[in-house]
């Protein structure tokens, strides 16, 4: 399976690439240009934004004297300023702030970009291509896709961008929050694993009973735990497991962290595990060793495909079915056992890749 088709099986719409092509003529990009300005768009959500980042990534590196904007919510802002191959950040709140929609296309306007590609399917966004007035502007929206003059997928496939590719380290942090990270993991073992408990949707949950059977057995052989995660549902999670644990080996830092340096500490920790959802995607990014809990989604779908990366497959012959509503608890049939047996052997093996500076990050691999 090729490389627009596998991102083509991630979308909720089930539109094929070859569909589209039969409804509008193959439009052929010239190659940007030193100098060139590109906006590159995602919103939300934070694994998403954080995949669309490293699709940005891709795009420096084959073309690495391009000036790259991302415009994103304010909330993921900060964290995106800190990479090396974004040059600025356009910040917009869609649902809080719905009529800056007009500021933001005006401060696009100014900007006098050559290029557009968004990684988001939101009409929104669609619109804002539609009176960008950027002539080299890609994207999919499957109402309104005559605001694009090609998909983003396919556009960049004949740019030569693997877009897709995910073997480095594609997020970046700095020096005052690594700092501020190891300070707060000083007082914890050597060993420190990440343990992204939450999770967006329910079916993405693997039961915090089970959380609490398999820490606790790292914790006896002699594992630090960092809780990490945000909301009152996945704080009270947070609080279930510290008070079933020993303590002075739990760091609780579930809403208690920006998100750099959530980055910062998830780069310190050895090894991270949990559910679908942005901080195991932020885990795996910033290079360190990652297993993720999948039942209703698929790894490979969501661009977890690094080598330094390992999914926990649920065992239903339906795993990767997208299906939200679905009455089986497919997680729960992971059991902590398995979970621990597999967390061994992925520990013993995987090793960290190697962090490139950010000269070779904007100057080509």
């Amino acid at each position: 399976m090729g490389i627009a088709q596998n991102k083509n099986a991630a979308m909720a719409d089930g539109e094929s690439k070859t569909k589209q092509k039969e409804q509008t003529p193959f439009f052929k990009p010239m190659a940007p240009q030193p100098g060139d300005k590109v906006l590159w768009i995602r919103l939300s959500a934070f694994g998403d934004v954080l995949q669309a980042g490293a699709s940005a990534q891709r795009f420096k590196m084959k073309y690495p004297d391009v000036r790259v904007t991302f415009l994103t919510k304010p909330v993921f802002a900060d964290l995106i300023r800190n990479q090396p191959y974004i040059d600025e950040v356009i910040a917009w709140d869609v649902k809080k702030k719905p009529l800056d929609f007009f500021k933001v296309v005006r401060t696009v306007r100014a900007s006098n970009f050559k290029w557009l590609f968004s990684m988001h399917r939101v009409l929104s966004v669609a619109a804002v291509a539609l009176f960008s007035r950027i002539r080299q502007r890609f994207g999919y929206n499957r109402t309104i896709q005559f605001c694009y003059r090609q998909t983003h997928w396919e556009s960049l496939d004949y740019l030569g961008v693997d877009f897709m590719r995910r073997d480095s380290v594609a997020i970046f942090t700095t020096e005052e929050d690594r700092n501020r990270a190891n300070q707060m993991l000083s007082g914890l073992p050597e060993k420190k694993i990440f343990a992204i408990i939450g999770a967006s949707k329910e079916k993405k949950l693997w039961p915090t009973e089970h959380w609490i059977t398999f820490l606790s057995r790292l914790a006896e052989q002699g594992w630090g735990i960092i809780l990490n995660g945000n909301g009152a549902s996945e704080e009270g999670m947070a609080l279930e497991i510290e008070n079933a644990i020993s303590k002075p080996c739990v760091l609780n830092l579930v809403g208690h962290t920006t998100f750099p340096l959530l980055a910062a500490v998830a780069r310190a920790s050895t090894v991270a595990i949990g559910n679908d959802t942005g901080p195991l995607h932020l885990a795996a990014l910033v290079g360190t060793p990652t297993m993720g809990f999948f039942g209703v989604t698929d790894a490979y779908v969501m661009d977890l495909r690094m080598p330094w990366f390992r999914d926990i497959r649920v065992s239903c012959p339906k795993a990767g079915c997208w299906n939200y509503v679905c009455p089986l608890d497919c997680l729960s049939g992971i059991s902590p056992k398995r979970a621990l047996s597999e967390f061994h052997d992925f520990a013993a093996r995987i090793r960290r890749p190697e962090e490139a500076s950010a000269g070779s990050i904007t100057h080509g691999l």
